[in-house]
Parts: C-alpha cells; structure tokens; sequence
C-alpha cells in the first residue's frame, strides 16, 4: 500500500514581541542561518508534496522578500489575519492544502529539531513529537492514563497545579491525516484560558482516531527548545554551536577552545587542521586539511584554504582564495584575492579592494612575498616569486611582474641585480 502524500506546514505567524528587536524571529540569524531556514533545512530530506508557511501581517513583507530573495519559492505563504491561536493558523493553511494526505506541522521556531527526528515521526503514521523535559513552566503538559494511553494536552493556562507537575511537553510537532483534521477543527472552540483555538485539542481527537503514536524525546529533548526572547536565543545558539564543535572534533579538526570559538553553518574543514581560540568562521567559508587559523582570525564567506594554509592573529578575510601553503601570519585584511602556492604575506598587509563604487581583485602569484605594511590597490598581479617591499604601496593596474622587486610610495621596480 502506497503512503498519502506528506504536506509540510510551518506555524511562524507570531509578531516576535517578546524579542524586543523591531523584526520578525524568523528571520534571527542563528549560527549563520535565519532561524527559519534551519527549519526549512530539517525538512529537506521528506521529499513533501508541498511546503506551507503561515505568517502573521506584521512581518509579512521582511519574510516574503528573504524567501524570494533565498530562492525559497517552493513555500507557499498563508497569512493568518488574525492572532486566534494555533488551530486557526492550521485552519488558514488547510485552505491551500488538498483534501486528502498527511499533514508535518512544525513551529517556526525550534531550529535544533533534526531531521532524522523528523522521518522517523513520519514514519510513524499518525504521530506526536513530545519531549521529557527538566523545566516544562509554560508548555503543554501530556495527559495519560495509568496505562500510558494519551487522555489530552493541556496548555499551562489551563493547567492545574497537578497538571503543572507533569513533565512530559508538548513539541509542537505533529503528523495528522488532513481530512480527520478539517473534522476535529471544526469541534475545536475557545473556551479556554487565552480564548484561542487550539490545535493541540484537534490533534488529540485526531491521534485518538487513528490510535497515532506518541514519538517522546528524553535524552535529546533539546531538540524541541523555542526561541521566545533573546535569552532562548543565546542558549539555543550555545547549543548548536556545541554541537557543530562535537561534529568537527570527530572529523579530525583540532579545536583548541570550542567555547571562545565561532562557527557558522555550511563551513566545511578538513582534518588536521587546527583552530585556535577566538577565532570566526562564517557560513561558506571552506578550509583544507592541515591548515592553521587563528587566533583571533576573522574568516568570512567567500573564504577558501587549500591544504596546508595558514591564516594568524588579527587577519580578516573575505572573498579570498589561499593556495596550497600560503600564509598570513598577523594583522592583515585579504579581501576579494587569490594568493598563489607557498606566497607569504607579512604582518599589516592591506589589499584595498573597494574604490568607493566597485569591488576589485588582487591577485598574488605562487611564492611572491609581500612585506609588512604593505597595500596592494586592486585591481591589481603580483607575479609569481615577486617580492613586495615593507610599507610599499602598489597601486591600481601597475602590476608586478613575475621575479621582480618593488618598494615605495607608489611601488617602483628595483633594477635587476647584475
């Protein structure tokens, strides 16, 4: 028997109040991702048959142009008008959604949920996500019976004193046959403490229907932690950030200091290299094996190391390619360049690629040395095995040949030795 198609539907219609920024939550970097798009990226692998995302009017032009902009047009935007609860954010949904099939609902702000937790809920049938947690103040409390059967889902305003002790949670997550779903919500009132519709209350009528099964995270509960404010924020990013450290460490990376050390998503690195503490990586950034960064290196995206570069304290790079060897050692910006096999670019050096309008290329062939202090004014070659001297400054189209040596305020060529 073949499964019903699967439809995704992401809940992100909040105004993002509690973070007190001015923007949506949604749109909250987190480890060089937009909250929403580590959401997105848990989903990639189910193959849906569509993708819904519920906003709210408030942040609906920010959102609609970083989809457009991510190139994220397979989600389909539903606006929810009016604040009345989660079950009406479903409801609003259902009418873009086919009468038939399985329904993913997520929340738009739980960006630690994987998706291996996701296929194996979805592999489940009708199914629940819940979590087992050590602070569950403000959650939807799991009812059972004294068989473990599923009685209801409480919302901590509804909550009794007893119910408040439970501390198995609500996630959020749900996989839910859509034509019992449209029936259960139409049962659903407000006659609860925040006057909303609640979709958990279909959710349960539903499950109860089709005897679903209830999927409970212990271990791993962090999966299901919310960014609410700014402090959620901070620790669900400390969180994540851990995690990456873990995966890389088991790779072969040499991290001296994963707590004084950032990086991004998307980074690739390669085993035996070494980072050292204070240290950035940004999304995109790609680094070879047996390399060194660091400490206090800035690596932004465009960023490229081949095996067995070196980047040192206080350098900043963006946009740069560095060969096989190359190095630069101390206080040094590199951005928009290509720096050839074994070239070495001393302490202070500066590639000024920006001439107020356009962003300009250097390029620094294999083996060329560049001196301290030195400014390198794209666009702008530096041969290979050319050697530029300290405090030199060379500037725009006055390449340097290959072999040659060039000093002074503008750079002029030394003659050739005889």
């Amino acid at each position: 028997m073949v499964d019903p198609p699967l439809h995704v539907l992401i809940l992100a219609g909040g105004e993002s109040t509690r973070l007190c920024t001015g923007g949506p939550k949604a749109l909250l970097d987190i480890c060089g991702r937009p909250l929403l798009e580590h959401i997105f990226a848990a989903t990639d692998d189910l193959a849906p048959a569509s993708r819904v995302l519920v906003l709210g009017p408030r942040h609906r032009e920010p959102i609609e142009a970083w989809l457009d902009k991510a190139g994220h047009s397979d989600w389909q935007v539903v606006i929810q008008e009016l604040a009345r609860g989660t079950g009406d954010a479903v409801a609003c949904a259902l009418e873009v959604l086919p009468e038939e099939g399985r329904l993913l609902v997520l929340c738009g702000d739980t960006p630690l949920l994987s998706g291996s937790t996701l296929k194996m809920l979805v592999e489940q049938g009708d199914a629940m996500l819940t979590a087992v947690v050590p602070n569950p103040f403000g959650l939807g409390r799991i009812e059972r019976d004294a068989n473990g059967a599923l009685l209801g889902i409480v919302e901590q305003a509804d909550a009794s004193e007893q119910q408040q002790q439970i501390d198995e949670i609500n996630s959020g997550v749900f996989v839910l046959d859509i034509a019992t779903l449209r029936a259960a919500l139409k049962n659903v009132t407000t006659d609860n403490a925040q006057g909303e519709i609640y979709l958990t209350d279909a959710a349960v009528e539903v499950l109860k229907a089709r005897t679903g099964a209830t999927v409970c995270l212990e271990d791993d509960w962090e999966q299901v932690l919310g960014v609410n404010d700014l402090h959620e924020f901070s620790h669900v990013s400390m969180l994540m950030r851990e995690q990456k450290m873990g995966e890389y460490l088991s790779q072969g990376v040499i991290i001296d200091d994963p707590a004084t050390t950032f990086i991004e998503c998307d980074v690739e690195i390669g085993p035996g290299t070494r980072i050292m503490p204070f240290c950035v990586l940004r999304r995109g950034v790609k680094v070879g094996s047996g390399c060194e960064v660091g400490p206090f290196a800035h690596l932004r995206p465009g960023t490229v190391m081949e095996d067995g570069a070196q980047v040192g304290d206080f350098v900043e790079t963006k946009n740069a390619h560095f060969g096989p060897g190359a190095k630069a050692k101390h206080l040094s910006y590199l951005g928009d360049a290509v720096i050839g096999a074994r070239a070495n670019i001393g302490c202070g050096t500066i590639t000024a690629n920006y001439d107020g309008k356009n962003k300009h290329q250097t390029r620094i062939g294999a083996r060329a040395f560049i001196g301290s202090g030195a400014v390198l004014v794209a666009p702008v070659n530096v041969g290979d095995d050319a050697t530029v001297g300290a405090g030199a400054v060379v500037t725009a189209n006055h390449d340097v040949e290959a072999g040659a040596t060039v000093v002074g305020v503008p750079a002029k060529a030394l003659p050739p030795k005889t």
